[in-house]
């Protein structure tokens, strides 16, 4: 068997190393749960389609499991679609148990997973939900039609984010939408510059 690759981007070491000063324990522990569950959700239904699983990765957009086999667009859809669909049950098991036991810090890691999976549930990439649209595409349309509605999808989902983060800004809002929807823009672009290379176009 071989052994799983292990990768740690600059990026994320200097995210986690903010992380650790910034946030109080109680809080590192509701976002760690809410992320463990995430990436659980993922694990089980690589382990479930019987594919080999061949590495992790951390980089400043979050983390990834690479692998192997023969699963088929609707079988990666199933993995893509695991993880927010692992952190919806979490956040609603997390917000019970939170009020039951009056732990304010379970009912935070609920809010926090209920964020994480809707967010990964956008269409586009490199969320799940760009890889969930781009495997379901492919099995429905063909690759040509898939590609084209996948970019088409990610730029729309990109532009709202930011039509909608510049008015929240300037109410005072924070600018959370608007880096979300410039993120998103430019992790797409760089995701179909990266694919045109692999293609040769």
């Amino acid at each position: 068997m071989k052994r799983l690759c292990w990768e740690l981007s600059p990026g994320a070491a200097l995210a986690g190393a903010l992380l650790l000063v910034l946030l109080r324990p109680e809080e590192l522990a509701a976002l760690a749960l809410a992320v463990l569950c995430h990436e659980l959700g993922h694990l089980a239904a690589i382990l479930a389609l019987r594919q080999r699983l061949t590495g992790f990765r951390a980089r400043v957009g979050g983390f990834s499991l690479d692998y192997a086999g023969d699963a088929g667009d609707l079988g990666r859809a199933l993995i893509a679609g695991a993880g927010p669909g692992a952190g919806l049950l979490y956040a609603l098991a997390a917000s019970r148990l939170g009020v039951a036991l009056e732990r304010d810090w379970l009912c935070l890691s609920a809010g926090l997973s209920l964020l994480l999976s809707l967010l990964n549930l956008l269409p586009a990439p490199p969320l799940d939900g760009g890889q969930l649209c781009a495997c379901l595409a492919r099995a429905a349309l063909g690759p040509a039609r898939a590609e084209g509605l996948c970019g088409l999808l990610s730029t729309a989902t990109g532009c709202l984010l930011l039509a909608a983060g510049i008015p929240t800004l300037l109410r005072g809002g924070g600018a959370a939408l608007l880096l979300a929807g410039l993120w998103l823009l430019v992790s797409s672009r760089s995701a179909e510059a990266a694919s045109q290379r692999g293609s040769g176009k």
